[in-house]
């Protein structure tokens, strides 16, 4: 809305020098100082709450990963360490769209790995599976671009999105597309050849198994949940009554 609220306060118009997407500042220039400094102040405490939350969620992401049999400063450390890469791509992308246009580019190559362990079905699934799908699905972004720009320098600088979303051709649109079915291609034939492995060395194949007394949706009589469960749920009514 600061857009054609700026139009709105006469502070810019289409005809100016200043880009549509920072109109809002120009709001702000013919304010008071004081002004100035309150909006600094909460978009800094806004993009703190914002990073500090990713962080904690980057660590506890983390921990649980190596299973909570790493030390802590391990994992701490680590995170640090994932920092770098993100801090030099943000310093070098031209604009604040760009980045979140990468953040969705990562999503569109990690979320349906990440979705498919929340199935019963799934439950072949692992962890490495998974964090394969994902990987899988940014180099599959860089491959449709080889092919499809014809060079590999260009096709892979497609991962940076260097042009922005609206582009004379179809790329950005190949790229999210192929983003989420190359991590599902990727997780699963790398599930299938752990479990050919798996078979070949005679080991026990990996099957999640639910913990006792909660739910699933794949019970004999087509019901929300299984007789254990309600056996299980009728015995602590009964406890309770007693």
């Amino acid at each position: 809305m600061a857009g054609p609220l700026a139009a709105w306060a006469g502070t810019w118009t289409p005809d100016s020098d200043v880009p549509g997407s920072s109109a809002l500042f120009t709001i702000i220039a013919s304010l008071p100082g004081w002004v100035s400094g309150l909006t600094l102040v909460l978009t800094t405490s806004l993009s703190c709450c914002a990073i500090d939350t990713c962080q904690t969620a980057m660590f506890a992401s983390l921990y649980d990963l190596v299973e909570q049999k790493v030390n802590i400063w391990v994992v701490r450390a680590a995170v640090v360490v994932l920092n770098v890469p993100v801090i030099v791509l943000a310093m070098q992308a031209p604009d604040i769209l760009q980045v979140y246009l990468l953040a969705d580019m990562l999503a569109c190559a990690t979320i349906l790995p990440v979705l498919c362990g929340l199935s019963a079905r799934l439950n072949f699934i692992h962890w490495i599976d998974a964090l394969v799908g994902c990987f899988g699905g940014i180099i599959s972004v860089g491959v449709f671009g080889q092919v499809y720009l014809g060079n590999r320098h260009d096709g892979w600088r497609l991962l940076l999105l260097d042009g922005g979303l609206y582009v004379d051709d179809e790329r950005v649109l190949g790229a999210f597309c192929f983003a989420p079915v190359g991590s599902l291609v990727f997780m699963f034939f790398f599930a299938g050849l752990r479990m050919g492995v798996t078979i070949l060395l005679d080991r026990r194949q990996y099957r999640y198994e639910l913990p006792a007394g909660t739910y699933s949706s794949t019970s004999n009589s087509g019901a929300s949940f299984s007789e254990n469960d309600l056996a299980l749920n009728a015995t602590n009514k009964q406890n309770t009554l007693a």
